[in-house]
């Protein structure tokens, strides 16, 4: 740039003109405004900040009452009535509190390694790992690591209740008052003070509520006597009790151990000696803190199955509702004092309970007893190792672990031994518990209100809280209980269709799939309609009315809608895809399969006119003082139309009639279930292995006021129930035992059909107006009253049936002069395959044209009366 003199002088003699004056007073002017805004801002801005600095603290607790003893309290589960059920409350949950010269060291410096390695030198906040977080939020748009420290943990779970706001500007009200009381606290607080207190609060998973009670619930020992190994353990518990409970998930547990290690060794409270020491106690741990489980589960009195439910629906709702941290969610359920108000009926679950427990509603040979074994071992070499029930299984070569008996399974346990221990080694311990097979789950749902008013979750012993309940947490093929939901469902509802529409019983195959009745293979009934297909669970008559009637996206999509959250439109697993859209999607084959819950609300939504609700296992949750902490909702929607549910209810209440189709000797599937006291309608199902063998056994059904759904079958889903068990309807009994029970003194009520729905009398074999005179002739399918939505109904009159002469001296259809005549029925309809059906003997077996000409005049002699006089058949 020039800066010579020349250069100068005309630069200042064009500012001095009047335009150049102008100019630059207009500048000077604009950047005096603008300095002046800044300044107005920053002043307003500031007295802003100042002001809601001042007003968060103003609301934040009093500092000369700031506590953080911990003050945790039972929470309590109801029933629908407000009766007392269970009382959740962790093992000794804060009530076994322990002096800061009891906790171990290492237990100290494990816990503040991980997870406040600045502990020690910082007033409460952690400033470095406030900026680290704010640096890798704006670098990597999340943060991999908390900056709260264990004051402010502290607080939040003692002061805040584990922080119990909605919403990002109430959290942030709460983390900066936690900042500021955790300010406050330091100062007037000794360290070791705040340490102990959290370490007496902290949740550690399995409903234990600081380190005294976690030392007892995983190792059976006092805190003071933990080791490192041990202590490592328990510190990586904390960041989420669930995922790294050492009892549920080992493995997970393990890989943070680890960590914990790494952190003692890097920040100088281990050498690298100890760590090796601990690391190589890895496998010994786990095994014990597994041994010690099975022992204080042998001891303890478990929770319901009803209220594992309750606790899993609580805990899924505080986190995806109420925003809270795993973490937070559990140390609320078990130390927040909590009042959970159940949907459950206790005389009707009382019911329920018995008799899925009663013996004489199961046949002889339905008690037999799987098992689940452990041996600990030390072999004479001085190395252990642990054997379980699989081990068993593959040492001897064993299809199943199921046995008549349980000295059969002590003779197995001895065998087993006998072949893996040898002369030297010695049994430290060994744990064997058994299981009553095959199980029966069932759940009974009012399904005007989606509520859960009974449910348990297998047969026998409850010996353990949150054990494997088999109304939720195991998925079954639901057999034909499926035909109803996703073929006949959509079909009546947007196919145009109607259950006295037709389609052929016939050998059939879709894409190379064939598929086959349950009865006998050979069978075909013909013609059949909607109605009989629900009614006597026919497969190739579901299927063609899933395929070509109401279509396959289509059928998915309503399944779905009924509340399926298990289905699969296409998943890859491995190498392989897998699809549940496929031809035997209606007979219940699914990749994954169903549970009892959503199976029977699907049937509840039927039973409730077609609207959906989603099954609720509590309504409302309280703090300790009353106050309303929660509202559980519901999803809500319709997936079939009223008169839909109720063309499907009354076709499964058909399914409860004994009567059998066109004199095949098949009858319904579900006349067992045929209540005395109430109007019952519902569907059965059978899963069958690939022998063909009934491996699962469902009865869904429902009554004018509740719907009950039950479900039977081995827990090793291998083991067929057909060939084991006597197959004599014992889930029917007790379905039929409960909806009995459940419904005495109530009036008996019908189903009411709505007021679109009309009543019709039609021809079973066409589906259309029955001809009167014609139809009603035909002993294999004869008319019928049926229901139609509006709209539906047949306006053409059959057309299959024709009533015809036939010469009973020829056989031939009868001529103008036959003398010796009789009527026939026949189906004027042409034969499909080589495959004969009922049908076929009715078919019209003549050419166009065919009749009778034996006589061709009124004057021709009688054939049966004139010698020698011969027939003369002529066909045109």
């Amino acid at each position: 740039m020039d800066y010579g003199r020349e250069r100068v002088r005309k630069q200042y003699n064009s500012r001095n003109t009047a335009t150049g004056k102008f100019a630059s007073r207009v500048v000077m002017d604009g950047l005096k405004i603008l300095f002046l805004l800044m300044v107005l801002a920053a002043v307003v801005g500031g007295a802003f900040l100042v002001g809601t600095v001042r007003g968060i603290i103003k609301t934040a607790p009093p500092a000369d009452t700031l506590t953080v003893t911990p003050l945790g309290i039972a929470s309590v589960i109801y029933d629908a009535n407000g009766l007392e059920k269970e009382t959740l409350v962790a093992s000794g949950s804060n009530r076994d509190p322990v002096s800061y010269d009891r906790i171990p060291q290492d237990l100290i410096d494990a816990f503040v390694a991980i997870e406040d390695a600045r502990f020690w030198t910082h007033e409460g906040v952690d400033i470095r790992g406030i900026m680290r977080s704010g640096y890798l939020l704006v670098m990597n748009g999340g943060i991999s690591g908390g900056a709260s420290t264990i004051t402010q943990q502290l607080i939040k779970n003692n002061i805040f209740e584990g922080g119990m706001e909605r919403g990002w500007g109430a959290r942030f009200v709460r983390k900066f008052q936690e900042q500021y009381l955790a300010l406050l606290l330091e100062r007037n607080t000794d360290k070791k003070n705040i340490l102990i207190n959290y370490l007496n609060t902290i949740n550690l998973g399995a409903n234990c509520l600081g380190v005294q009670v976690a030392s007892q619930r995983y190792f059976l020992k006092d805190v003071s006597e933990l080791t490192l190994s041990e202590c490592a353990c328990l510190a990586g518990i904390t960041q989420n009790p669930y995922y790294y409970n050492p009892i549920r998930f080992p493995e997970h547990n393990e890989v943070k151990r680890e960590i914990v290690l790494d952190y003692m060794e890097e920040q100088g409270y281990i050498t690298p000696a100890e760590k090796k020491i601990a690391l190589a106690d890895t496998e010994s741990l786990y095994e014990r803190i597994h041994d010690n489980n099975l022992r204080i589960q042998a001891s303890a009195t478990p929770y319901s199955y009803f209220t594992d439910a309750v606790i899993t629906q609580v805990l899924q709702d505080l986190q995806l509702e109420l925003g809270y941290s795993e973490a937070d969610a559990y140390t609320l359920l078990y130390s927040g004092g909590l009042n959970i108000y159940t949907t459950q009926v206790s005389t009707i679950q009382d019911i329920l309970d018995e008799e899925i427990n009663n013996p004489d509603n199961y046949p002889a040979d339905a008690f037999k007893w799987s098992f689940t074994y452990r041996l600990n071992a030390q072999l004479k070499d001085g190395t252990t190792v642990t054997y379980t029930d699989y081990s068993i299984r593959n040492t001897l070569n064993l299809s199943n672990l199921v046995y008549g008996s349980k000295e059969e399974i002590e003779n197995l346990v001895v065998r087993f031994k006998e072949a893996v221990l040898e002369e030297g080694d010695t049994v430290a311990d060994e744990q064997i518990y058994y299981t009553l097979q095959p199980q029966l789950a069932a759940t009974v749902i009012d399904q005007q209100t989606g509520r859960v008013l009974a449910m348990t979750g297998g047969r026998g012993e409850k010996v353990v809280s949150r054990s494997l309940n088999r109304v939720t947490d195991t998925l079954r093929s639901p057999g034909s209980t499926f035909k109803v939901l996703g073929a006949f469902a959509p079909a009546l509802d947007v196919g145009r269709q109607t259950l006295a529409s037709v389609t052929e019983d016939v050998p059939y195959q879709y894409d190379g799939t064939p598929i086959r009745n349950w009865w006998d293979s050979s069978l075909y009934l013909g013609w059949c309609n909607a109605r009989s297909a629900i009614v006597y669970s026919m497969n190739v008559v579901s299927v063609k009315f899933m395929m070509e009637k109401a279509r396959l996206d289509r059928a998915f999509d309503y399944l779905e809608s009924f509340g399926f959250s298990t289905l699969v439109r296409s998943e890859t697993i491995g190498n392989r895809v897998y699809t549940d859209m496929v031809p035997t999607l209606c007979l219940g084959g699914l990749t994954k399969g169903v549970n009892v819950l959503e199976l029977t609300d699907a049937y509840a939504t039927i039973a409730n006119g077609g609207t959906y609700r989603e099954p609720v296992l509590y309504t409302h949750i309280t703090d300790h003082d009353g106050n309303l902490l929660f509202v559980k909702e519901q999803n809500t929607h319709r997936v079939i139309k009223e008169s839909t549910a109720f063309l499907l209810t009354d076709a499964m209440a058909e399914s409860t009639y004994n009567e059998t189709i066109k004199n095949s000797g098949i009858s319904p599937t579900a006349i067992q279930a045929s209540l005395s006291n109430m109007a019952a309608a519902g569907k059965s199902g059978t899963s069958t292995d690939a022998s063909g063998k009934a491996r699962d056994l469902w009865f869904v059904g429902y009554t004018p006021y509740y719907t009950l759904g039950v479900w039977s079958g081995f827990d090793d889903g291998s083991v067929p129930l057909q060939g084991n068990v006597e197959m004599n309807g014992y889930h029917f009994t007790v379905w039929n035992r409960v909806m009995t029970r459940i419904h005495s003194g109530y009036r008996y009520t019908p189903f009411a059909a709505p007021d679109d729905v009309s009543y019709v009398r039609v021809c079973s074999l066409s589906g259309k107006l029955a001809v009167p005179g014609v139809c009603d002739q035909d002993p294999n399918c004869r008319p019928y009253y049926e229901y139609f939505a509006e709209g539906t109904e047949p306006l053409e009159y059959c057309s299959t049936h024709q009533l015809v002469t036939i010469c009973t001296d020829t056989g031939l259809p009868a001529g103008p002069y036959c003398v010796h005549t009789e009527k026939k029925i026949y189906y004027m309809l042409n034969q499909h395959g080589i495959t004969p059906t009922l049908d076929t003997p009715y078919f019209y077996p003549f050419e166009d044209g065919t009749y009778c000409r034996i006589r061709h005049t009124p004057d021709d002699p009688d054939p049966q009366t004139a010698s020698g006089g011969a027939t003369d058949q002529i066909r045109w």
